[in-house]
């Protein structure tokens, strides 16, 4: 018989255990490795190389073709960040957080940091911008909820500091994602809409204080933001909540240990 007198003692039951592990270790491998196209070699909080590179390589180079002509990026390419963080170490050895050396919510920093994307548009899947204010996506409407625009904008510190002009739309998600405000001063900027309360005389925005929203990040075009402005933008907001308190309090000191 085939299984008696082929095989004879051998364990096939085993082979095929033994079998799966080896599939399994090679496919963790591999997705560790794919994982390690963007980000490494990996840095101190410094820009210094890490002595610790974890026990997986670098992948080799490999060339993407981005959709929509936009070109091509090559990972990993060992290309360094284009911008000095301005922190400083608060302890001699690695693990220990730094601290801000300057101003973090314009540095872009700690809380309030952002990531270099790429400064272009987000595209929909057949290449169009995807976020529009509504005075150009005309086919939108408010068909629920209150429509802010007109409402004035309150800071944390309870003063005015413009109204609400546009809102900025997700055209294949079919949500807003940023609402524009005109400021008292004549310039414009935009306020993610997770940051904002809209109440019925008024839109809230709780963290920052009136004297903060100049430094908000503009956008260069009047009716697109790219992906790096978006970036800085929801930044600044968020950094707000921990950094602007403690700047009107006392300056840079105020944050560092």
């Amino acid at each position: 018989m085939l299984g008696t007198h082929f095989f004879g003692t051998f364990d096939l039951a085993s082979l095929a255990i033994w079998l799966f592990w080896g599939f399994f270790a090679l496919l963790v491998y591999y997705l560790q490795t794919e994982n390690m196209r963007e980000g490494y070699p990996l840095e101190t909080e410094d820009g210094a190389t890490a002595p610790n590179q974890g026990p997986f390589p670098l992948p080799r180079p490999k060339t993407f073709l981005l959709p929509h002509g936009r070109g091509e990026v090559t990972v990993p390419n060992g290309a360094r960040e284009a911008r000095d963080v301005a922190l400083g170490r608060t302890a001699v050895s690695e693990g220990f957080p730094h601290a801000p050396l300057g101003d973090p919510m314009a540095d872009g920093v700690g809380a309030a940091a952002w990531a270099p994307r790429r400064d272009v548009p987000e595209l929909d899947g057949h290449g169009h911008v995807k976020i529009q204010p509504m005075a150009v996506a005309t086919a939108f409407g408010v068909s629920a909820g209150r429509d802010p625009r007109g409402l004035a904008v309150q800071a944390n510190d309870n003063e005015v500091v413009g109204t609400i002009s546009d809102m900025w739309v997700d055209a294949p998600e079919q949500l807003v994602r940023y609402l524009e405000i005109n400021l008292n001063d004549g310039g414009k900027r935009l306020v993610p809409m997770p940051m904002v309360k809209i109440l019925k005389d008024r839109v809230r925005i709780n963290s920052l204080s009136s004297d903060l929203f100049a430094g908000v990040p503009s956008t260069k075009s009047a009716t697109q933001v790219t992906l790096l402005e978006e970036e800085k933008i929801s930044a600044y907001y968020a950094g707000g909540t921990l950094y602007g308190q403690a700047k009107r309090k006392g300056g840079s000191e105020s944050w560092k240990p």
